[in-house]
């Protein structure tokens, strides 16, 4: 990190399991749990981690140029701190504000009354929006799978089948192609479709009829980059305002990439086109952005909408997802995953997005 990237600051520490795993290559069992610790300072970055992790994180500082520290409740992470803080005349420390809990702060505070402590904000998500080339091929490679996943299922889409089987062989395709999941798919049929992001309930067993339709939200997770695509299927004889309506939304979709593909970069610009499409089709406007951007985490910085105009620099990855709900009858949504390149756009997301009529 450059010295700009710090400004007064003379060291930042991270907490952010994605922020982590960008700056390290760390990743623990249960990302949601405090596993591991970076202190970034002007010319070390400092893993701090459990005995659990030390065969991992000593293979990381072969790869990478960082150092391990090991932590324990016989030597806690305040400990090190102190003794860091201390030797390197640290006065100005960063964190989180936006993944530090109140307790954690106040902790800190305690332990490190010599240190003052200032908000980073999205110091390392803003790096993370521009991606890396290892970052993009592993997002090709994720967005390829869930293409193959796509295939892979329509052949499981028959009346009787429920939405948990057909999410659990979406799992399953993955799992056995050597990647995860990017996040719990959505697999809707009939009304449940009208819901954004409909969950589906492990307890419930909501079978598919004849005659009706279905949303797959999915993608694939691949060394820890996310994909995501949504597609549309219908069963039998779809209704013509089914029809219509994956028509406009599809018409809307269209429009963002064709506008992507001739220079428009600003997200609002992108999100006010195709709500024009939805709304001129006397449909509901979706009540979510038209994107956002994909990697680490599935929903990354920045958004596509018009409440703020975001623009799209190169090597961003985005989502171009226009919808339209129906409460309680149905919902369409079609969504691609995209590069944004020099002066180009890459979709990524290959499957078909014409009307499967299975």
């Amino acid at each position: 990190m450059n010295k700009g990237f710090f400004g007064s600051l003379g060291a930042i520490l991270i907490t952010d399991p994605s922020n982590i795993r960008y700056l390290t290559g760390f990743m623990g069992v249960s990302p949601h749990e405090r596993e591991a610790y970076v202190l970034l300072t002007h010319d070390k970055t400092i893993l701090f981690t459990s005995r659990l992790y030390t065969e991992t994180a000593r293979r990381l500082t072969q790869a990478k140029r960082l150092t391990f520290t090991e932590i324990s409740r016989e030597h806690p992470l305040s400990e090190a701190l102190i003794a860091i803080t201390t030797d390197d005349h640290i006065s100005k420390l960063g964190f989180e504000d936006r993944h530090l809990t109140v307790a954690e702060l106040s902790n800190l505070k305690q332990t490190l009354p010599h240190v003052r402590l200032i908000p980073t904000g999205k110091k390392i998500e803003n790096l993370r929006m521009i991606k890396r080339a290892d970052e993009m091929i592993n997002i090709r490679k994720a967005a390829a799978l869930t293409d193959a996943c796509f295939t892979h299922i329509l052949q499981f889409i028959r009346p009787g089948v429920s939405e948990n089987t057909l999410a659990w062989e979406i799992e399953q395709f993955f799992r056995a192609n050597g990647a995860g999941n990017a996040f719990s798919p959505i697999v809707a049929f009939g009304p449940h479709t009208s819901q954004p992001h409909y969950y589906n309930a492990p307890d419930t067993q909501s079978l598919l009829q004849k005659n009706d339709i279905v949303l797959l939200d999915f993608g694939a997770r691949v060394n820890g980059y996310c994909a995501d695509m949504t597609r549309m299927a219908f069963i039998g004889t779809p209704k013509p305002e089914w029809i219509a309506a994956h028509n406009a939304v599809l018409s809307a979709n269209e429009k963002a990439l064709s506008l992507l593909r001739d220079g428009e970069r600003n997200g609002a610009t992108l999100d006010a086109a195709a709500r024009e499409v939805i709304a001129e089709a006397n449909l509901p406007v979706y009540p979510h952005s038209l994107g956002h951007s994909v990697g680490l985490d599935i929903h990354e910085a920045p958004r596509l909408t018009v409440h703020h105009a975001e623009t799209l620099l190169p090597y961003m990855t985005v989502t171009i997802e226009p919808g339209a709900y129906v409460e309680g009858s149905y919902g369409i949504r079609i969504e691609d995953l995209v590069l944004i390149k020099d002066g180009s756009v890459d979709v990524l997301s290959a499957s078909s997005k014409q009307l499967p009529v299975l």
